[in-house]
């Protein structure tokens, strides 16, 4: 066992936090904690996991693992007596948290809010969990008493309730910085400023019970959750300037500060945080995913009854502490890398089957990540995880389904029990797909995409994704099969003639491939995830300029787009512009790291440029993340033999004694989610 070092780390989660917002209010000086924050510290992109659901995604950061390891796959699950829906529970959660870790290790962890946490696990430390705030059904949360499985310890469950902010407690003046003109609203026929106080009510509740336990309990990890800036969102971001064409000008006047105040309310509530810890103590400031303010936001109506529709697939990372650099930034940053960070921070091994990496990068001096097979089964007795008899109450589960409902998050739970628990088992299991789309698990999917086409043999997503599962894998006449089958209206959505000209290029059949490529390019909607499809295509029929000239449209659509920067990269390489080309792949490689490819076209343009030390980096690091190894081995020999004879023997005889040789093309394929990992809802309208 590992005994506590006195090292603290400060994790602070804002749900649905965006740069493209915070930038602005940090240049007007309304954010002055964050910037202080960053000043210190390091800030970058962190990119998010399809498909951009919070529970899904925080359960990630929590577990530093992918969906398909740790089984939170929505935002509900049936109940365990089969009587109806209730919200996701910790219960259905396959692996260790970063608590559990800590518990066993004999840290301590204080954890509020956290998103799937209910029932509260018995940790070494306090958990109040995401249940534990939810309101009463008028509303507030004064006539709530808390469910004795909402903390842990149960004695704490009193003091923390006194802690809660009831929504009735709120005062008209609480509203004014974010609605200055809330005197001219008529609160009996428009209810959105209560709304807004609910959602302010829970946020201050989850404000006043860190603040208490983050004084008053020890602790190593210190785990606070808001989830405000997404619920704010999905209400208000669509009056935030500039107006949009279904925003009338009276709404736009009344609720167009909102979100900018929901940022500073945000950043309040962070300086309060920060009085408490001193500068031995890490901070680290996340969110699962950003949220679109800008021309890509969905129509208003859209952008309620689709959440993830209005979410952008980067969020923020801050951190700020001993021994890390300061004023700098943090490139290639993946949600799954917040677990194995800690880890490291705290001094302890990183499980090898977690899906991320810690941020070495970050600290000053150079660290070295010590590893673990996995903490699974090991000292589970000391780690608080949950008995086996852990039941959902179905009362308490119905209130708060009607909270998920109200927020949007969900569709209203129909009549028919069976029918409903089917549904939600079916969109799990769509969930547990979308997750392994375009990921070293894709095979995992396969089973799944039949068990759920034979069900609903007419949703065309899943015969599209099982097509591209089957040519993924090389089963080519499977593929065939299925979109010949496919209906002759479905047969014309470019995503499905993107298919095809992958088909025909599996098959030798360029010609057949070209005439696919240019009817999608016919038939689509602009988008950026249509854009690099089609860019990778071009790319496969030597078509330069063609690629070049889409990847810039896809990159104008969203320009944070690791894929289009990647793109460009090999473009240019064959356009014979090293340069250009190690341009592009740095900024793909910036914006996601875990991105082998765009490694591997960094390196490519380093060597051209004979660059030949910066090139064995990049290469190595593709071949480190599991990219291309005999291609690589080859490559590294050729450029160590004049430098480190020794070096180049070592990568000859891996090459040489490899049992399975492969065969690596040039045309090299992104690993970055395909429309067949998109919803069917926004597959639509590609």
């Amino acid at each position: 066992m590992v005994h506590a070092s006195g090292k603290k780390v400060l994790l602070i989660g804002w749900d649905a936090a965006d740069w493209e917002m915070i930038d602005p209010l940090l240049q007007s000086g309304q954010m002055p904690a964050l910037a202080q924050l960053i000043s210190g510290g390091l800030r970058g992109n962190l990119a998010t996991l399809h498909p951009i659901l919070s529970p899904m995604l925080w359960t990630s950061i929590a577990t530093g693992k992918r969906a398909n390891k740790h089984g939170i796959l929505g935002f509900t699950e049936p109940l365990a007596d089969g009587s109806g829906i209730g919200p996701v529970r910790s219960t259905s959660r396959k692996c260790k948290a970063i608590w559990n870790i800590l518990s066993q290790n004999g840290l301590k962890s204080n954890i509020v809010g956290w998103f799937a946490s209910n029932p509260a696990e018995p940790i070494n430390g306090v958990m109040v969990t995401d249940q534990f705030l939810r309101p009463s059904p008028n509303g507030g949360t004064a006539d709530a008493g808390p469910l004795p499985e909402t903390i842990f310890p149960s004695a704490l469950a009193k003091p923390a309730a006194a802690l809660r902010v009831p929504t009735e407690n709120l005062m008209a003046e609480d509203l004014l910085a974010f609605i200055p003109r809330l005197a001219e609203i008529d609160l009996q026929q428009d209810n959105r400023p209560l709304k807004l106080a609910r959602r302010l009510a829970r946020a201050a509740s989850v404000q006043a019970i860190a603040t208490a336990l983050i004084q008053s309990e020890p602790w190593n990890l210190m785990g606070v959750y808001y989830d405000a800036v997404d619920q704010f969102g999905h209400e208000f971001m669509p009056y935030h300037p500039p107006r949009m064409d279904d925003v009338s000008p009276r709404d736009f006047e009344l609720y167009g500060e909102v979100m900018r105040g929901c940022y500073r309310f945000h950043d309040m509530m962070l300086h309060a945080l920060l009085q408490y810890v001193d500068d031995q103590t890490t901070v680290i400031l996340v969110s699962d995913h950003g949220y679109e303010c800008g021309r890509r936001r969905p129509p208003l109506a859209a952008g309620k009854h689709d959440p993830e529709g209005c979410h952008r697939p980067f969020g923020i990372a801050c951190l700020k502490g001993p021994g890390l650099k300061k004023n700098d930034r943090l490139y290639g940053a993946t949600i799954l890398d917040v677990m194995p960070t800690i880890l490291t921070l705290l001094g302890l091994p990183i499980g090898s089957d977690m899906d991320g990496r810690p941020w070495l990068e970050a600290f000053e001096k150079p660290v070295k990540a010590e590893r673990i097979f996995s903490w699974e089964g090991v000292g589970d007795d000391r780690a608080g995880l949950h008995n086996e008899h852990s039941r959902q109450d179905p009362v308490a589960a119905a209130l708060a389904v009607q909270q998920l409902v109200e927020l949007g998050y969900i569709a209203p739970p129909g009549e028919d029990v069976r029918k409903t628990i089917r549904d939600t088992v079916r969109h799990n299991q769509t969930n547990l797909v979308r997750s392994l789309l375009g990921t070293r698990f894709e095979a995992q999917a396969i089973p799944l995409l039949v068990e759920l086409a034979a069900e609903d043999p007419a949703n065309e997503w899943y015969v599209l994704s099982l097509a591209r599962c089957h040519l993924q894998q090389g089963k080519l006449a499977a593929a065939r099969a299925l979109l010949e089958a496919a209906a002759p209206s479905a047969r014309e959505l470019s995503q499905v003639q993107l298919l095809m000209a992958e088909l025909a290029f599996a098959e030798g059949n360029s010609a057949a491939a070209l005439n696919h490529v240019q009817a999608a390019e016919r038939s689509g909607t602009p988008h950026p995830l249509l854009f690099n499809q089609l860019g990778h295509a071009y790319l496969k029929l030597a078509r330069w300029d063609d690629a070049v000239t889409v990847f810039r449209k896809s990159l104008a659509a969203e320009l944070d787009n690791a894929a289009a920067f990647d793109g460009l990269a090999r473009a240019s390489l064959e356009r014979g512009e090293p340069a250009v080309a190690v341009e592009n792949a740095l900024q793909a490689v910036g914006l996601v790291h875990f991105f082998p490819e765009a490694h591997f076209h960094l390196g490519q343009g380093l060597e051209q440029l004979g660059k030949t030390r910066e090139a064995i980096a990049a290469y190595e690091t593709a071949l480190g993340i599991g990219a291309f190894p005999m291609l690589l081995h080859r490559k590294l020999a050729e450029l160590y033999r004049p430098i480190d004879p020794h070096q180049a023997a070592f990568h000859e005889n891996v090459e040489r004694n490899s049992r399975k040789p492969r065969i690596y093309q040039a045309d090299i394929k992104s690993r970055l989610p395909s429309a067949a990992s998109l919803p069917p809802s926004q597959t639509e309208n590609l």
